[in-house]
């Protein structure tokens, strides 16, 4: 007995000429069977060939989820449906106007899973197990533990709490109805309490990634969105160790606004017996105003593979006219200088860019610090030290490496002129600047 039309659908997409072979329908009866399904249906265009894909319901939401987003004054339109398939893929049905990066590698809207900027979305870092634990007391069928979290996980989780994920895209209308909730301003003072309930396992703000202990509100003080990341209390020798690289990271992030590249603003607090880094969230503007950001991580991901290296992945999309080569240029010197302040945490997911129709543009330096002095995760502190050698370029000119080997020493000199450090660092800094003693040939 010949299969029906949604029998075949079902176990995979078809051309109208395969649902004829497999029916024996003509083309004429196989047109008129699409169109019953015209709601389910998903047409997709293999060159002049449609391709009928079926549409499934998913994450409790229904077959035609909406992508939303949010503009820089906080106003929410809709950009796109998300088609869930029954073949396991994912369809994004863009509307006029849409960037068409949200089409994907192919460019046909065709995914092989959740869209890339859909699982930048997720929860990841520090604050993601925060949250997977939270989640994981109130439904047992989530793993405490984001990493483990499968795409029914997290499609789940976007359509009901995705209202505050880095970027400006949000995920189904129950976290749209969410977005312009009126954030509480919290004060400074408030931060060393805040930190106590993040470190209990309380989440407050966002699900922004990371691995450094930290919280996400609305400060009081600029009146706008910041993260904070905070040190562990006290004077233990974790504490200073920790409290020298977020040091670090101010002095880096102030340096390289002050030589022209793009980086966050920062300021350092110290509240309590803490060390609080407070730095201004780019992708937000006012108290509901938000704008585009993805992760190099999930560009890669869907554009390039190459799993790591900002230079090689910066090339490659490049060369497929996917980031224009200034953006290329200014990415690579912010990586020449991590590399000359000892920044060994430069992986994929502290780069973002914006998506702008079919471009991806940079966006500011942030984790920019000297995290190779970090403790081990065993919790192993080792003596400073720390030779820096010429880094890999393949588009920075040497006279732009010659500013950004500049930078570098001033981020140095600024770093040893600060009295917050720890008595090991400073006498580790007495010995010289390290980028003065740059070794290995120049690239």
């Amino acid at each position: 007995m010949p299969l029906s039309l949604t029998e075949i659908l079902e176990q995979g997409a078809a051309s109208s000429r395969e649902i004829q072979a497999a029916t024996g329908m003509s083309q004429a009866a196989v047109s008129r069977q699409l169109q019953k399904l015209a709601d389910r249906l998903v047409t997709v265009r293999a060159g002049r060939t449609p391709i009928y894909h079926l549409a499934k319901n998913a994450f409790g939401g229904g077959d035609r989820l909406p992508l939303f987003t949010v503009d820089a004054d906080g106003n929410i339109t809709t950009t796109a449906h998300i088609r869930p398939l029954v073949s396991g893929r994912f369809y994004v049905e863009a509307l006029p106007g849409a960037p068409t990066l949200l089409l994907g590698e192919s460019g046909d809207g065709l995914h092989d899973d959740l869209p890339y900027f859909l699982y930048d979305m997720a929860p990841q870092g520090f604050l993601g197990r925060q949250i997977a634990r939270e989640v994981h007391k109130r439904f047992a069928d989530f793993p405490p533990d984001p990493k483990w979290w499968t795409t029914e996980h997290i499609g789940r989780f976007l359509l009901s709490n995705g209202d505050d994920p880095p970027g400006n895209l949000i995920f189904g209308e129950q976290s749209a109805l969410r977005v312009r909730k009126k954030p509480p301003a919290v004060d400074e003072s408030e931060y060393a309490h805040m930190a106590e309930k993040v470190m209990a396992g309380d989440i407050p703000g966002s699900s922004a990634g990371g691995e450094q202990p930290k919280f996400a509100v609305f400060s009081k003080h600029g009146n706008e969105h910041v993260i904070v990341k905070f040190s562990p209390p006290g004077d233990t020798e974790i504490a200073r160790r920790w409290r020298d690289i977020m040091i670090t990271e101010f002095h880096a992030l102030e340096t390289l606004r002050k030589h022209g590249l793009p980086a966050a603003k920062a300021r350092l607090l110290e509240v309590g017996d803490r060390l609080f880094l407070e730095s201004r969230r780019f992708d937000r503007t006012g108290e509901h105003g938000r704008t585009s950001m993805v992760s190099l991580a999930a560009i890669d991901a869907e554009f390039v593979g190459a799993g790591s290296n900002w230079p090689l992945v910066l090339q490659r999309l490049c060369d497929a006219g996917r980031i224009a080569r200034e953006h290329f240029a200014t990415a690579e010197r912010l990586w020449c200088f991590g590399k000359l302040i000892n920044n060994t945490d430069m992986h994929l997911g502290n780069l973002s860019f914006a998506i702008d129709g079919a471009r991806f543009n940079l966006l500011p330096a942030y984790d920019m610090c000297a995290m190779g002095f970090a403790p081990k995760s065993g919790g192993e502190l080792t003596p400073y030290a720390f030779v820096p050698k010429h880094p890999e370029r393949r588009v920075v000119t040497e006279e732009e490496y010659d500013a950004v080997r500049r930078a570098a020493e001033h981020f140095w000199d600024g770093v040893a002129q600060d009295s917050r450090l720890s008595q090991e660092f400073k006498e580790f800094l007495v010995m010289g600047n390290p980028v003065k003693r740059l070794s290995g040939p120049r690239s």
